[in-house]
């Protein structure tokens, strides 16, 4: 891959496992433990752990929106990430979208206008590159 642009993603799965305990959300819990088999592999396949171990791994040019209201992926899990990222060498925009939930794209309006125009600028820079 040369860039990636992404909504929300699963950045550190050990601490959305945690979230998701916290607000009892079993089935998340369950999709967890589930795709984690055996459970070690949450912290072997953890792209924040992973950094944090200094693993030698390719480090793109990143774009994470985030919607601030997001309960399901937290915006510090992110934030950390977009750091720990840049702190290895990676180029990694981060945009916080305001008053915005996990899955605001799925709607229609001015975020999801606003993060399709983001997507759009910052293929157009990696294109460039």
């Amino acid at each position: 891959m040369a860039y990636v642009a992404m909504r929300s993603p699963i950045s550190n799965p050990y601490e959305r496992f945690k979230n998701a305990v916290e607000k009892k959300r079993a089935s998340m819990c369950a999709a967890h433990t589930t795709y984690f088999n055996p459970w070690e592999t949450i912290h072997e396949a953890n792209p924040q752990e992973i950094l944090e171990r200094h693993e030698k791994v390719a480090l793109v040019p990143m774009l994470i929106m985030q919607g601030e209201l997001d309960d399901n992926v937290l915006p510090e899990m992110q934030e950390k990430f977009a750091e720990t990222y840049r702190e290895a060498g990676g180029s990694c925009d981060y945009q916080v979208f305001e008053g915005s939930p996990h899955q605001w794209t799925a709607e229609e309006g001015p975020q999801t206008d606003r993060a399709r125009e983001m997507v759009k600028a910052f293929i157009a820079r990696q294109l460039k590159a």
